[in-house]
């Protein structure tokens, strides 16, 4: 479910995310056949003049994401959420996300 709300979140978001100059890319996983995981995710790549950054969420409810700084390949911000609200607010969730990796400073 939040799964869902996350894919459509992401396609929402790409234009606008373009438009600051952030690519998006999902995360292309070998298993097809998504009944063998436990608890499968959806995944996303991202990446900006200074930095990589990863947003993974599981069926579960939860929620993992960092950022590395380009240059350095320092992780500069890591944050994992054990359950994300039923009625996710993607944007609020990742506001600081999206600073670290447009700006490549440390929070």
């Amino acid at each position: 479910m939040v799964r869902d709300k996350f894919k459509y979140w992401v396609e929402k978001s790409k234009g606008e995310l373009e438009n600051s100059l952030i690519t998006t890319e999902f995360i292309k996983y070998k298993t097809l056949d998504e009944s063998l995981i436990p608890d499968p995710s959806t995944g996303i790549i991202h990446e900006s003049k200074n930095c990589f950054g990863q947003v993974i969420v599981w069926e579960s409810g939860q929620m993992e994401y960092e950022v590395l700084n380009i240059r350095t390949e320092e992780m500069i911000l890591w944050r994992y959420f054990e359950k994300v609200p039923d009625e996710p607010d993607f944007d609020n969730i990742l506001a600081e996300y999206f600073f670290v990796l447009q700006s490549g400073l440390k929070p």
